[in-house]
């Protein structure tokens, strides 16, 4: 029994040192790679990781591989991008003073609760310089004006012919949820003796509604929730609303007019009977027009984005490495 246990520990230890050494090794060779060159600029592995989303990067090292490159490539094409945009910039003399980005980097220091010198201070525990924390600033806010400028949404109009074509041919996207209304006999194990006597009565008020017994007349007797109404819920129910996953898919799967069977759940037992179904309803053009009004712009912004990079990288010298 020792033994196993030892040899049981020691694959566990063993699985978690070799984790750790491919995540230290993966490190490094991100940290020491080249990912692209972009005309004369060196986009680094190590920065593609830095672009990663915070909730990816803290797992990306135990992802499956075809993961891993999914994201890798999508942070390095952004870098692309960014440093396509920043090229553009430079090319067509776009240059905004100094004391703009002084000016900005020096609010931006104000409003995060520091001084230049405990920034300075927390960048260095980063392994950051300062000047390698402006130029970043500075570029980004480059980065933003050129977006901002080129494929933003500005003069992008959709005509009213547009949104209703898109509408007639994507109608199935508009249609409400279909809708039911329920009335339940609930019993409470608290307040019938606990769970199997309370299942009995369930059965018990299960066989005289076979034997055609009024469901609200039951209910007005027996239901411990809304009894007075003969159990009838006020509002109307739609998948993934208020109900239980267990009542809901015994309730949607009920035809207007159907009595289910009982349904036992940790504290209570449920008998429901579907009284009216509202069939999907699709949803009129002035409902959704705002909505597909914006659905469209942003097609537009993204074709605008998508034709404009084409662009730049058909005049840069892009070349990527395995990393």
């Amino acid at each position: 029994m020792l033994g196993r246990n030892f040899i049981l520990i020691f694959l566990i230890a063993f699985t978690l040192i070799k984790t750790g050494l491919f995540a230290q090794q993966s490190s490094r060779e991100f940290k020491n790679g080249i990912a692209a060159i972009v005309n004369n600029t060196v986009i680094t592995a190590e920065s593609v990781l830095r672009e990663l989303p915070m909730e990816v990067s803290r797992v990306y090292f135990s992802l499956p591989l075809s993961e891993r490159e999914k994201y890798k490539q999508l942070a390095l094409r952004g870098l692309i991008q960014k440093e396509l945009m920043l090229n553009e910039y430079r090319e067509k003399n776009y240059n905004l003073p100094d004391s703009i980005f002084e000016q900005r980097i020096k609010e931006t220091i104000q409003r995060e609760g520091y001084t230049r010198s405990s920034l300075i201070k927390n960048l260095r525990a980063k392994g950051q310089t300062y000047d390698e924390y402006a130029k970043d600033y500075r570029e980004q806010v480059i980065y933003s004006i050129m977006r901002s400028e080129f494929i933003s949404t500005k003069g992008i109009v959709i005509s009213p012919r547009k949104i209703e074509e898109y509408y007639i041919a994507n109608k199935n996207q508009y249609r409400q949820d279909r809708e039911i209304k329920l009335r339940m006999i609930v019993l409470e194990n608290a307040k019938h003796g606990g769970e199997e006597s309370t299942r009995v009565l369930a059965d018990e008020i299960y066989a005289k509604l076979a034997d055609a017994e009024s469901f609200t007349q039951m209910a007005q007797i027996h239901s411990d929730q809304n009894n007075a109404n003969g159990g009838l819920r006020i509002q109307w129910d739609k998948k993934g609303g208020s109900l239980h996953p267990s009542l809901e898919k015994v309730a949607f799967a009920l035809g207007q007019g159907q009595v289910s069977s009982v349904v036992q759940l940790p504290n209570a037992c449920f008998i429901m009977r579907c009284e009216e179904i509202r069939q999907t309803k699709l949803k009129s053009l002035s409902e959704v027009k705002d909505e597909i009004e914006d659905n469209l712009i942003e097609q537009a912004r993204k074709e605008r984005a998508d034709k404009w990079f084409k662009k730049l990288e058909a005049k840069a010298h892009i070349q990527t490495f395995s990393f």
